[in-house]
């Protein structure tokens, strides 16, 4: 089957049921990211996700009656933006064999207003490509973002790295009829066996939090 960027769309919007995709001749509007634009505020000595952090912070901080530690919004915010080009070219590589182009000017994303996670993703380039190239697209635009990725706080790369190979693990996981998992997963040069992450998002510093069954804590 010959894929276009409007098809995968659907089958994007069909496999991971909190996000929705769409396809867009440019960044949709004020509202939206470009992943673009974030990475190269970023390369400029900007910090254009202390907002995105700082929203997460404040409802940790209402939530929990605590002042969060830093580290819990820093690392839940850098796996947000990653899962975006990993969800895009995880789901679609491992349901079809292709994705759409994952650079940064290929992509922009919405914000859920209260949950903060990534709600909206537009597809702004009409390039379908191989499961291969996809691959690199994504090496190459999560590296630029965690290069730049200064959230006042440590995170070694394999937090940093690691969230990466999460995020795309369970994305290749995601869609029901997966015929190409097996090979998407050999591209993006992760492993299905895995059932620990490799990264932690920190939640279980919280009060009264319990860390998730698949915490690398419990290695």
């Amino acid at each position: 089957m010959t894929y276009t960027v409007n098809r995968l769309a659907e089958v994007l919007a069909d496999s991971v049921s909190w996000i929705s995709v769409r396809t867009a001749d440019a960044v949709p509007g004020p509202d939206w990211v470009s992943c673009a634009d974030l990475i190269a505020e970023q390369q400029a000595g900007g910090d254009p996700t202390y907002g995105w952090r700082s929203a997460a912070a404040a409802d940790y901080a209402r939530d929990y009656a605590i002042e969060p530690p830093i580290q819990v919004a820093a690392m839940f915010t850098l796996m947000w933006y990653v899962q975006v080009p990993a969800v895009v070219a995880g789901v679609s590589a491992a349901a079809t064999g292709v994705s759409p182009d994952v650079s940064p000017a290929a992509l922009a994303f919405k914000r859920h207003p209260t949950a903060h996670y990534p709600a909206e993703i537009a597809l702004l380039s009409d390039a379908v490509v191989p499961m291969e190239t996809a691959a690199e697209q994504l090496k190459n635009h999560t590296r630029a973002f965690l290069d730049g990725y200064q959230p006042g706080v440590k995170l070694g790369s394999l937090q940093r790295l690691g969230a990466v190979d999460d995020e795309v693990r369970a994305a290749v996981r995601l869609p029901e009829a997966a015929p190409y998992a097996d090979q998407a997963a050999a591209a993006f040069g992760v492993s299905l066996e895995q059932k620990p992450r490799t990264s932690c998002c920190y939640f279980y510093v919280l009060p009264n939090v319990t860390a998730c069954t698949t915490c690398p804590r419990f290695r």
